[in-house]
């Protein structure tokens, strides 16, 4: 039976929310009440994907499981999303002549999750984070094709190393350039050192050997990540590269006290539902919330900020992402996995005839 962390779906919920509640805040200077220091928390998905993926990879038989995993994993939810986020843009033009106008090309751009590299912009604000995690995925499908699992750390450690160089070391304008280009055109290389500390922290937490060398390692990931950061996120216009670096520290350290048994402080059954439904509500609630229900309870209805957004916007935004997720996420993703299993079934059945 596949083992369930509850830690890291509590964490994912917290961190979740966290997002949210800074969307709220952050332009509000009346009440950023400290939430500019959480505009890196984006940075614990990223540790969080590189732990669970290589685990999956650790697991599956081919890389068609993989591909199946992460397609029935991502997209039904995101198509619902792009769908209601789309058509409760186009409602909110006939009412706002000085929103952005938005065609049927940008909907249908945005649904191959690849707008990016389309040249299309992001219909909503949180989808700037996919591109970066199916460009990971790639990167570990190609890894596990070409059957270098055993490289991983090497490969980790080379790709942050030189990184962490050409951001810190003085380079020609010229070269300069083209590496801030190659951030730009590829972002997951903003991230590298968080996804291949996420690899670490798997490896620790199954295995028992050479502990202080490992830790070693993922120090080195969280310094590499910290020297990245004048060319990696948003998070550098909010805060500075101090307070970044202790607040990935303390991130990493949530990570050092989960593999050692320590985080199960933070799961209760609010936390575990809040993880359950985080893609769904990560996804739905910038536009929905920002753009359209606190503006429009505000000015319309005269209600204050503050019951605006966490009584009202919040909870709307929390209800959708339960649904999207108990009547799309769970079924589709399991109807999904179920017919491909009975697929391979079938075609194991038919080769032994």
């Amino acid at each position: 039976m596949k083992k369930r962390f509850y830690e890291l779906d509590a964490l994912r919920g917290i961190a979740t929310v966290i997002v949210v509640l800074c969307h709220f805040m952050l332009f509000r200077e009346d009440a950023q009440i400290g939430f500019r220091l959480f505009t890196n928390i984006i940075d614990i998905f990223f540790i969080l994907s590189g732990f669970v993926i290589f685990m999956t990879l650790t697991k599956i038989k081919s890389s068609k499981d993989f591909i199946i995993n992460r397609l029935a994993r991502l997209y039904p939810t995101y198509w619902v999303v792009v769908t209601f986020t789309f058509c409760l843009i186009l409602f909110h033009q006939t009412f706002s002549e000085d929103f952005a106008h938005i065609t049927l090309s940008d909907y249908l751009a945005n649904m191959t999750m690849f707008q990016f590299y389309i040249g299309y912009a992001d219909l909503d604000g949180p989808y700037w984070t996919l591109i970066i995690e199916m460009l990971f995925y790639i990167v570990m499908l190609i890894i596990f094709i070409l059957k270098c699992q055993k490289y991983i750390h090497h490969i980790g450690i080379v790709a942050s190393s030189l990184l962490a160089f050409f951001a810190y070391y003085p380079l020609p304008s010229a070269y300069e350039t083209l590496f801030t280009n190659a951030l730009l055109d590829i972002p997951l290389l903003q991230y590298i050192p968080l996804f291949f500390a996420g690899i670490l922290f798997y490896n620790i937490f199954i295995k028992d050997d050479h502990k202080l060398l490992k830790y070693v390692g993922v120090a080195f990931y969280l310094v590499a990540q910290i020297m990245l950061f004048d060319y990696s996120g948003r998070a550098q216009y909010f805060m500075s590269h101090l307070e970044y670096g202790v607040m990935l520290t303390i991130y990493f350290g949530l990570f050092v006290l989960f593999i050692n048994g320590k985080l199960k402080f933070i799961v209760s059954k609010p936390t575990v539902f809040l993880g359950k439904i985080s893609y769904a509500l990560y996804l739905i609630h910038q536009f929905l919330t920002i753009s359209f229900l606190i503006p429009y309870l505000e000015e319309s209805w005269g209600i204050n900020f503050w019951i605006a957004s966490i009584v009202i916007a919040l909870p709307i935004a929390i209800a959708l992402a339960a649904l999207i997720t108990y009547y799309v996420e769970v079924p589709v993703n399991k109807y999904v996995r179920n017919k491909y299993r009975k697929d391979i079934i079938r075609t194991e059945t038919t080769q032994n005839i």
